[in-house]
């Protein structure tokens, strides 16, 4: 999970959106009375378990904000959780088909509501879909010690005899003979004592291939294998990211399997599963495949040690002695948020100085004649500029709104999408403007998919905000809750507040990627 200092300052977004500190507090308050619902709840994870008794031992050590905070993110630059995936909360094993399970499954867009899913199964009917077992320390409190030990150098298997190098073959598909990419997996797979068998496979290693290899840590995957295989049972795990699902036309499949003393790593074809066994195609992903991006954040300095979510803390730093959650009653609203900051803004031939508080922008060199004025200005095509162009790019969501003012409107989407409609509300509460746009000049109401709608819907509309309202690209509300899937109660509900059924998305070319 570490990387270029890009991708960890996407991790180091994720760290401070994905899991606040409100979310880990309630979340503990939950756990020490005994209430996985309330935790769940509180984590926005959707319960979807009448008879939860098969699955209690599971149950009482399940940690959704430890969870949440553990799984893998989409590559989009928001935050958001690896869409469409479905993830195997299993006992230790070994797991046979009549074993109870819980399931947990990921939003199907990485633009929609980031709500998680869980049900209890049974593993023998989890069907032929890709599943991705997970680790016991990255969502059971009783083992989350184990993510500790999980860093120290695993024996290496035993290496193999070093191969003769493959003949330049011309590509099967296209005739010519591909020097721009080696034709077996990146070296240090097999420098870590990994057997490269490609007796299964056709043609050269692709690069759809190669890219989910260099994702992973090969060392850390024989700990990760050794681990699976006890749990499930010797057989091939497919190593698969998020590729799959963005691309329909990606059919290879890399497979990671234990042989005897050794670990193959195989592309094509798998053997099927041994009798006795579940039946599933049980994938690995590569992101959960290398040690925990927090240590890289850490030693970069791009968050200290006291950000870390309190249980993976006392993990990994337990003489730091610190408490194992935030303090009761952390607040949804940012730290500062009723502090007034004043922004220096050029307002024609002076500097003028505008005003942040409350999620609200005033005009302290301007008086009321001469906002109406310039209102009525811009209602008549004329351009604003100044202090009058920040006060509605802060509104409209306009790139022209001064740095600091994009800051702040970036911080406060970001809290909402992931904090959902608790968050929206008790901003709303603490003053936030209901008529703010985001960046692409969508209101509340265009993001309604990624909300709990019940009860900031009619607050929304009841503040005066226009169902019918045109986001940059000229979408409604409506059809951003259409393309993303939006449960039928909130089509129901925005149908009832008047908005338009007719809906003109001509251009699928700019519809947007469900996995980011």
């Amino acid at each position: 999970m570490g990387g270029s200092s890009d991708a960890l300052g996407v991790r180091r977004m994720v760290r401070q959106y994905a899991v606040p500190e409100w979310m880990i507090a309630e979340c503990a308050e939950a756990r020490e009375r005994g209430d996985w619902r309330a935790a769940c709840e509180a984590a926005r994870v959707t319960v979807d378990i009448d008879d939860a008794g098969p699955v209690a031992d599971l149950l009482a050590g399940f940690a959704p904000d430890l969870l949440r905070w553990h799984l893998p993110r989409s590559g989009s630059g928001t935050a958001g959780l690896s869409a469409g995936l479905t993830y195997l909360l299993a006992p230790d094993g070994p797991v046979t088909p009549d074993s109870a399970v819980l399931v947990v499954r990921s939003p199907e867009w990485v633009t929609g509501s980031q709500r998680l899913t869980v049900q209890a199964r049974r593993a023998g009917d989890l069907g032929e879909n890709p599943v991705y077992p997970l680790a016991r320390y990255l969502w059971d409190t009783r083992r989350v010690g184990e993510l500790r030990d999980v860093l120290q150098p695993a024996e290496p298997p035993v290496l193999a005899a070093p191969a003769e190098p493959p003949p330049s073959v011309p590509c099967g598909r296209c005739g010519k003979v591909h020097t721009d990419e080696p034709s077996g997996p990146p070296g240090e797979w097999a420098a870590a004592g990994w057997v490269i068998d490609e007796s299964a496979t056709v043609g050269y290693w692709g690069s759809w291939d190669l890219a989910v290899l260099r994702r992973a840590d090969p060392s850390f995957a024989v700990r990760e294998l050794r681990r699976l295989t006890a749990q499930f049972g010797h057989r091939p795990y497919r190593l698969r990211g998020d590729e799959g699902r963005r691309n329909r036309y990606y059919q290879r499949k890399v497979h990671l399997e234990a042989a005897g003393d050794r670990h193959r790593l195989t592309c094509g074809e798998p053997a099927p599963p041994r009798p006795g066994s579940i039946d599933v195609d049980l994938c690995l992903h590569p992101m959960l495949l290398r040690p925990p991006v927090d240590l890289d954040l850490i030693r970069h300095d791009l968050i200290g040690v006291l950000d870390l979510h309190p249980l993976v803390r006392a993990a990994l730093f337990p003489a730091t002695g610190a408490e194992t959650r935030p303090a009761a009653g952390t607040s949804m609203v940012p730290a500062g948020f009723w502090q007034e900051e004043r922004i220096r803004v050029r307002c024609g031939r002076q500097w003028h100085w505008i005003s942040l508080r409350d999620g609200q922008v005033e005009l302290l060199h301007h008086d009321g004649a001469e906002r109406r004025r310039e209102h009525a200005l811009r209602a008549f095509g004329g351009a604003v500029r100044g202090c009058f162009q920040a006060e509605l790019g802060w509104l409209d969501g306009d790139d022209a709104a001064p740095k600091r003012l994009r800051e702040h409107r970036h911080d406060l989407w970001r809290r909402m999408e992931h904090g959902g409609s608790r968050v929206v509300l008790a901003l709303l509460d603490a003053g936030m403007n209901p008529h703010v746009r985001d960046g692409q000049g969508r209101t509340l109401l265009h993001r309604m998919h990624m909300f709990e709608h019940e009860q900031l819907l009619p607050r929304l509309l009841a503040a005066g905000l226009d169902v019918n309202a045109l986001s940059r690209r000229g979408w409604t509300p409506m059809a951003e809750a259409l393309v993303h899937s939006a449960p039928a109660d909130l089509l129901v509900a925005l149908n009832a507040a008047g908005a338009y059924p007719q809906l003109s998305l001509t251009d699928p070319g700019h519809w947007p990627d469900p996995a980011g």
